[in-house]
């Protein structure tokens, strides 16, 4: 039994400021279970599905590392169907969200988008969204109005790159976390394995 009499309650109420809108930050994602597989994403349960709509996405985990949000998360979607087709047919959200997925995986392994080498290719030829678990990129966070009562809160704004002006390298020391123009440019980046306390 526990017993939760003797615990000291405070009257000041919890509230968690959120980071800063643009602030540019090293993080490591985990891709959070959903409840159906789409086979051309990879093999595992990895998306959700809209009972309104033909709208599927996936979500996604950033833990903060290094600098003042240090292991503060983040939580994001990214959609790869929906009811709305581009002028060739193709769902907008899935053309949307594909163009997410490289903008992570350059992210990830310090590619320039433009980067077509062999080597690059091979990088972005990945086995299903389930290889993003533990991936460290250089993600600017934003901030998602809240609506319908729930209060706002921070989102992946984009992943960089090394063509980004802002983009922070795996090995390069965080700056202080102030939403800027003028971060330097840095190394590449190299993927790791997520530190145990990411997932947690």
């Amino acid at each position: 039994m526990l017993n939760l009499n003797n615990v000291q309650q405070s009257d000041a109420p919890t509230e968690f400021s959120l980071i800063p809108h643009g602030t540019v930050c090293r993080a490591v994602m985990v891709v959070k279970m959903g409840d159906m597989e789409i086979p051309e994403f990879g093999t595992g349960m990895w998306f959700k599905q809209s009972q309104s709509s033909k709208a599927k996405w996936m979500e996604l985990e950033f833990t903060v590392l290094g600098g003042e949000f240090d292991r503060r998360k983040f939580w994001d979607r990214i959609f790869v169907d929906g009811d709305k087709m581009n002028d060739n047919g193709v769902p907008m959200a899935k053309e949307i969200g594909l163009s997410t997925l490289r903008k992570i995986i350059d992210s990830a392994y310090g590619l320039d988008p433009t980067d077509m080498s062999e080597a690059a290719q091979q990088r972005r030829n990945i086995s299903g969204v389930n290889d993003l678990n533990a991936m460290e990129i250089c993600a600017k966070v934003g901030v998602k109005k809240g609506t319908n009562g729930y209060s706002d809160q921070n989102k992946l704004l984009v992943a960089l790159t090394p063509a980004d002006r802002e983009y922070i390298g795996a090995n390069q020391t965080p700056p202080v976390q102030t939403p800027s123009a003028s971060m330097p440019q840095a190394a590449p980046a190299q993927n790791g394995a997520a530190p145990s306390w990411a997932n947690r």
